[in-house]
């Protein structure tokens, strides 16, 4: 069974989650339902226009100075230029060591074609800003870059300090040597209606990126959308190399990686009136591609050499590559190796992706928020995932979640809290498969194994190498598990028959090294929302294709209890939690 891996460009609403104590006498509220075979496309955004200007150019200042030579018009002095019209030339900043120099565009038209419109070679600060209602369009008009020239500017925008990019107008940036914008220092972009596009890369800071406010479009042709380059720690003990986006709207439309972050890659919201959505679309091959000369085949969403983190916001990424990528043990120039993490803290995270969906070399920890991954080979991969809140809702054409192994010699699975819903597409696929250990104390699984009335192949809904360990929370899986909890203490059982038995060993309360699936009862599971409730315990879901078998583990069943699975309001099971272990006949 195939599944479309597309993605919806429309807003999820959050959902509030309850409280994750394991009373049996309160009760447990998880998950909502979610449908995976939803028809979802990815489209987009609506185009920035602007209006060329046709007038003469014109440059005013009252506190700086300036030369003109022919096209080429240097400022030599701190202060703010009004610039205005049409110029089919430069504007080179070439100013004292601690000067900032200020570009106000009032409506410009700059191309060039021997070097970049707009270069910066010295001076402390270049600030440009594109004034309210005003259209402004930035043209470098070189032929693509082939050979490194140390003379020439690196993109339409070029600077080799600080550079600010603001205002309330409109600016188009269009580089067709290299980048759109470029600095070899920090970059940040406020406010500013933006759209950059470059043949390599968008927005590059080789320090730093930072994007506060705004609409941003990114395009880059043959290489990255937004990038840095540097790792090491400034001599104000800064550390460079970080992506940061506090605000605004930003797409990044990129062959590789959208965003391709040396040090770290955070995504926040620090002003609720000015929200964060982060949209990205990586893989598109342009008609101009050589790979000659770009020669990274990785087509990531967010990748970063240290850490990923996501503090709020909206963010939405369609990708050829893994959607979000944290690597581990890279050798960064400030000494120490990447982390190799992905942090959720809060906020919505919506994924498609032709590889993982989310993806640590280390750990990958879901605090809080919202995280779907609607189509991906494995939704969730790290040697270590740690899930303590929010909700995660995953569809895997491979295993769902999938602790690897591959950057340590243990690797482990451990919930506290949260919700994670899980499906995979048929054959051998596992909606969790733990290549070390699994551990739950908290919160509430929703896994299952592969569709159809007996799943097919080997796929459960959860397989465990190491040990199992479950203490608190919920776990329910269709198409039974390899490897299963102990029922026992406060951990009580209830299944259908067959659906956790046979095989190694592991029956239901048996713990063990596991239990393979057995025969489908009787009872088939078709599509639909499901609720199981009780005295202590609901948990809302959505199967999207049909199942054979069913069974629960949770803390918060209770002994004489009676509980009830129901799909779209009727009644599927039923059951009195007798003892520790109930099988359903």
């Amino acid at each position: 069974m195939k599944k479309k891996i597309l993605l919806s460009l429309s807003l999820l609403s959050l959902l509030a989650l309850a409280g994750c104590s394991q009373s049996t006498t309160t009760n447990e509220n998880y998950g909502s339902p979610y449908d995976y075979t939803e028809e979802i496309t990815v489209t987009d955004p609506t185009e920035i226009e602007v209006e060329e200007v046709t007038s003469d150019f014109l440059i005013e200042t009252s506190d700086g100075e300036y030369t003109q030579n022919g096209n080429v018009y240097t400022i030599t002095k701190a202060g703010t230029y009004s610039l205005s019209g049409k110029l089919t030339g430069q504007i080179l900043v070439e100013a004292g060591e601690e000067d900032e120099v200020v570009l106000e565009l009032n409506g410009v038209n700059i191309s060039y074609d021997s070097d970049s419109p707009i270069k910066a070679i010295s001076g402390s600060k270049l600030e440009i800003s594109a004034k309210n209602g005003t259209d402004n369009i930035i043209t470098d008009n070189r032929k693509a870059k082939t050979t490194e020239v140390a003379t020439q500017g690196e993109g339409a925008i070029s600077s080799d300090i600080d550079l600010k990019l603001k205002g309330s107008g409109t600016l188009v940036v269009t580089g067709n040597y290299n980048n759109a914008v470029h600095t070899s220092d920090d970059l940040t972009v406020q406010k500013l209606t933006l759209k950059a596009t470059g043949y390599n890369n968008a927005l590059k800071g080789k320090d730093s990126v930072t994007i506060t406010s705004g609409s941003i479009q990114a395009y880059a042709l043959n290489g990255n959308g937004i990038k840095t380059d540097n790792s090491d720690v400034s001599s104000k003990g800064n550390q460079r190399g970080t992506i940061t986006i506090n605000g605004g709207t930003v797409y990044v439309d990129s062959l590789h990686d959208a965003i391709d972050a040396s040090y770290d890659a955070v995504i926040d919201e620090l002003d609720s009136e000015v929200p964060t959505t982060l949209t990205i679309k990586t893989g598109t091959k342009s008609s101009n591609y050589n790979r000659s000369t770009f020669k990274a085949d990785s087509e990531k969403g967010i990748k970063a050499t240290n850490t990923i983190t996501v503090n709020k916001g909206t963010v939405v990424v369609a990708a050829s590559d893994d959607a979000l990528h944290a690597n581990y043990g890279d050798t960064l120039e400030n000494g120490s190796k990447g982390l190799g993490n992905i942090t959720i803290n809060d906020g919505l995270i919506q994924v498609a992706s032709g590889d993982d969906g989310l993806h640590a070399d280390n750990t990958l920890a879901i605090n809080g928020g919202k995280v779907v991954v609607t189509g991906a080979t494995e939704g969730f991969e790290g040697n270590y995932i740690n899930i303590s809140g929010g909700e995660s809702y995953i569809y895997g054409t491979d295993d769902g979640v999938n602790c690897s192994k591959k950057s340590f010699s243990n690797c482990a699975f451990t919930m506290t809290g949260g919700y994670l819903d899980v499906a995979v597409s048929s054959g051998d696929t596992d909606g969790i498969d733990s290549n070390g250990n699994f551990t739950l104390s908290g919160g509430a699984i929703v896994t299952r194994g592969s569709p159809g009335t007996n799943g097919g192949g080997m796929s459960t809904g959860m397989d465990v190498d190491g040990t199992v360990s479950m203490t608190g929370g919920t776990l329910i899986a269709f198409n039974g598990l390899e490897a299963s909890p102990s029922a026992s203490g406060t951990i009580k059982y209830a299944g259908t028959s067959g659906a956790n038995t046979g095989g190694q060993g592991g029956g239901p309360g048996g713990g063990g090294p596991g239990g393979w699936r057995a025969s489908s009862s009787s009872r088939t599971f078709s599509a639909g929302n499901y609720v199981l409730s009780g005295d202590g315990l609901s948990v809302s879901f959505t199967n999207d294709y049909v199942y054979g078998s069913f069974l629960v583990y949770s803390a918060n069943l209770t002994t004489g209890s009676t509980y009830t699975l129901s799909r779209g309001g009727s009644t599927v099971l039923s059951w009195t939690q007798s003892s520790n272990s109930v099988t359903i006949s």
